[in-house]
């Protein structure tokens, strides 16, 4: 599941009441990071860049 929030909105927690009362892992930052450390990219780049190889390795290794 993907909440998009504006700052201010309640966003962050909205996601975790849900992660939580649905038994989902809940991932802010910590997805990008992942995704930088297994892309070999810096951090500030796979948040600025929606790079189709960041998807497939996100996916290939959370689900």
């Amino acid at each position: 599941m993907t909440i998009s929030r504006e700052f201010g909105s309640g966003g962050r927690e909205i996601g975790k009441l849900l992660a939580e009362r649905f038994g989902f892992h809940y991932y802010d930052s910590e997805l990008i990071r992942l995704a930088a450390e297994k892309s070999g990219f810096s951090p500030e780049y796979v948040e600025q860049t929606d790079l189709p190889m960041v998807d497939q390795l996100l996916q290939k290794n959370l689900l």
